[in-house]
């Protein structure tokens, strides 16, 4: 059966069928090891990231969401590499990042770039604005000191601070400041590819807003992709093009954005879904009937057996103990980590 009447439910992988993507990720995985002991041997792992496989096209926002300790951040930081991956293959324009040699990966780090999610603790205190956006440039060997100079005049403005500002220090700037410093010198060589990681959450509500227009300005110019990380899932709604919803380091649900909020095909996406906060009647009307979870996010070092999912689930039945669940292909680029969409399951979540 389905949740939807016209979609034949599909074993499907986590990714979109795209020729020729910008960035592929294929079975990504990053175990974090568990030593015990006085000579501290390894006891288990906490599978932090727990095969992982998504793709993105070329100037498209893929917005990466779900709970605190889901594996977002680390799936993020994973792809660039900045923490090793245990297993799985990342391509970013084609080229196996993975495969990279440590000199090989130092050159290919210009076409791909993070901006953190706490400004103040991303930004060299001791340093300038000039010195920390010039970083980069340097390490590229990015013209001479003239040119660089007026790249970083050329950056500064493009995030909407004066050029003034490249002769301040970190903490003469507000959390806005600093993020735009970020963000400038996350683009300084015009990558391909960008990590945002949460790059609002730490600022005022006032602020997020603007942030979010230099961002969408700066990949309508240069056509950069990116790989929004979020635990705010009404941001996405006007930011991202697809979304990839991720619990316990597994993707269980990836479709487009539309798709998920108006017809979530997971229990865990309709939980976050019904939770987000509305302003307007009109807005309400469109969130999917209230539906809560009991309990917290297992612990990852003891994953439940089958379904990571069920221990919190309210239409858990005998199969999800039993096996991991695959994807199902519940619509057009849409699938589902759930065995409601088999067409032999017997239980009917009535949605």
């Amino acid at each position: 059966m389905s949740l939807t009447d016209d979609a034949e439910p599909q074993v499907q992988t986590a990714r979109r069928p795209v020729e020729d993507p910008m960035v592929r990720v294929e079975g990504l995985e990053k175990h974090f090891p568990i030593h015990e002991g006085v000579l501290q041997r390894q006891v288990g792992a906490v599978r932090a990231v727990d095969g992982v496989s998504f793709s993105i096209e070329e100037g498209e926002t893929f917005g990466l969401v779900g709970e605190s300790g889901s594996g977002k951040t680390t799936t993020g930081r994973s792809m660039l590499r900045l923490t090793e991956p245990t297993a799985g293959t990342v391509e970013i324009d084609g080229q196996s990042v993975t495969d990279l040699s440590a000199s090989e990966l130092k050159r290919f780090r210009r076409h791909m770039q993070i901006v953190h999610q706490d400004p103040t603790s991303s930004l060299n205190p001791r340093h300038r604005v000039k010195s920390i956006v010039e970083a980069p440039l340097k390490i590229h060997d990015y013209g001479d000191a003239t040119e660089r100079l007026e790249r970083i005049e050329e950056l500064l403005e493009m995030v909407d601070l004066p050029k003034e500002f490249m002769y301040r220090y970190p903490g003469q700037l507000s959390g806005g400041q600093k993020q735009r410093v970020g963000i400038a010198r996350a683009v300084a060589l015009n990558p391909k590819f960008v990590v945002l990681d949460e790059p609002t959450s730490a600022l005022d509500v006032s602020v997020q807003a603007r942030i979010i227009d230099i961002l969408e300005d700066i990949q309508e110019e240069f056509g950069i992709t990116y790989l929004f990380i979020t635990h705010d899932l009404s941001l996405l709604r006007n930011v991202a093009d697809r979304i990839g919803v991720m619990y316990l380091g597994r993707l269980v649900e990836v479709g487009d954005v539309d798709a998920v909020f108006e017809r979530p095909q997971h229990p865990y996406s309709r939980a976050l879904l019904s939770a987000i906060s509305t302003i307007s009647e009109a807005d309400e009307r469109l969130k999917p009937e209230r539906m809560t979870i009991d309990g917290e996010v297992p612990d990852p070092r003891e994953k439940p057996s089958g379904c990571a999912f069920r221990s919190r689930c309210p239409y858990e039945f005998d199969a999800c103990g039993a096996e991991e669940p695959p994807m199902y292909e519940t619509g057009e680029d849409q699938v589902a980590r759930c065995f409601l969409h088999d067409e032999d399951a017997e239980e009917d979540p009535e949605w």
